[in-house]
């Protein structure tokens, strides 16, 4: 199994086009993942309305690279996803993703009705609720950003699917599924039902520390591309400087057969050698997994990060209203976290415009690392 890694300097059109292209040919070229007539869904990372200085959506110009590339095989492709905050179409136009469809004359989807797709063989789940653009294309492509994750260590090719779910629906599995492991299997289920014939991730400049949004960008000079989306996922985490196999859909998916190990991938192109140290998700440490699971229910008061308001909040309300379990409420113009409600999905500091969640460990977590360290 392949994975191919192609050094760009940066996000000029030409230098992101010849990238693509390189790294796509080191796969045996376009040819071999879409046939003319196909229908394609190309799936970037539009979590939220930012400039790509930011560094939280895909990049307006590997949306391009990847859209001419479809075309060039005879393919038709759209472009979709739900964000995490406003519309699709709002997102796409703020992130600049809007201006490419209308200059490369490609629709841009909005997620807006859903369909049911079983999955009687999935790990976690059996069936889900989807955008019903499923039905519509033939092919999906997936176009991630490189980014850390606060609940899920990375988010690539793999977490990019999350996407497919629509506005307030992804709410549910955070109340559903508390654990990283349930939600890495959710994630790992939701990649085998999607199948993504190609997965690509825009590694020019990432995202570390707190990603996916109130992170710092991180230039690294890459972009990434394969037929297996774990693999890609698992190559881009070693990248990052991560325990790749350790991270929790890599993981579930290792353990289920679904996924490659890393020694059985074999890395191709001219940034095979890339090795960095991306600067971790404070919440990446995770008690799971190192304590019985009785004794982390018992105590997940105090084993898990507390989200804390800091002063720099503008009470502008967007934790409260996204909050999966309305564990927060506005209080003179200052958002409340009632703890007995927080499931701890961290979902406040993943959207909040102002970096005012803070994550802190109590007493009794900090002892515990100690201990489990030694």
């Amino acid at each position: 199994m392949k994975v191919a890694v192609t050094k760009v300097d940066s996000y000029n059109e030409t230098l992101v086009a010849q990238g693509i292209s390189h790294a796509l040919k080191q796969l045996g070229g376009i040819n071999n993942f879409v046939s003319p007539g196909d229908r394609v869904l190309i799936k970037p990372n539009m979590l939220e309305g930012m400039p790509p200085a930011k560094a939280t959506t895909t990049h307006p110009e590997v949306v391009r690279a990847v859209i001419r590339q479809v075309k060039s095989a005879g393919g038709l492709p759209i472009i979709g996803d739900s964000p995490g905050i406003n519309g699709t179409k709002k997102v796409a136009e703020q992130c600049g993703i809007l201006e490419i469809c209308r200059q490369e004359d490609v629709e841009l989807y909005e997620f807006q009705k859903t369909s049911e797709y079983a999955y009687p063989q999935g790990l976690t789940l059996k069936r889900f609720t989807l955008c019903d653009v499923l039905e519509k294309v033939d092919k999906v492509i997936s176009v991630a950003k490189m980014k850390t994750h606060s609940f899920m260590g990375i988010t690539g090719a793999v977490k990019n699917l999350f996407g497919l779910f629509v506005g307030t629906d992804k709410a549910q599995f955070h109340l559903r599924m508390k654990a990283r492991h349930d939600f890495a299997g959710m994630l790992v289920d939701l990649t085998g039902l999607v199948k993504p014939v190609l997965s690509i991730v825009d590694g020019i400049t990432g995202m570390e520390g707190n990603g996916p949004r109130n992170g710092q960008p991180r230039y690294a000079g890459i972009i990434l591309a394969g037929a297996n989306a774990f693999a890609v996922d698992l190559v881009m985490a070693r990248i990052m400087g991560f325990e790749a196999e350790k991270m929790p859909v890599a993981a579930r998916a290792l353990a289920a057969g679904l996924a490659p190990r890393l020694e059985d991938i074999e890395v191709i192109g001219s940034g095979k050698s890339v090795k960095l140290e991306f600067k971790q998700p404070y919440t990446l440490e995770s008690i799971e997994g190192r304590l019985p699971s009785r004794l982390v229910k018992l105590g997940q008061e105090q084993l898990t990060q507390k989200p804390q308001i800091a002063n720099s909040c503008i009470g502008c309300a967007r934790c409260a209203q996204h909050c999966p379990p309305d564990a927060i409420k506005i209080v003179n113009n200052r958002a409340v976290i009632d703890y007995q409600k927080c499931i701890r999905c961290y979902c406040c500091q993943e959207l909040c415009p102002a970096d005012a969640v803070k994550l802190k460990s109590g007493f009794l977590l900090k002892t515990v690392r100690k201990l489990t360290k030694h």
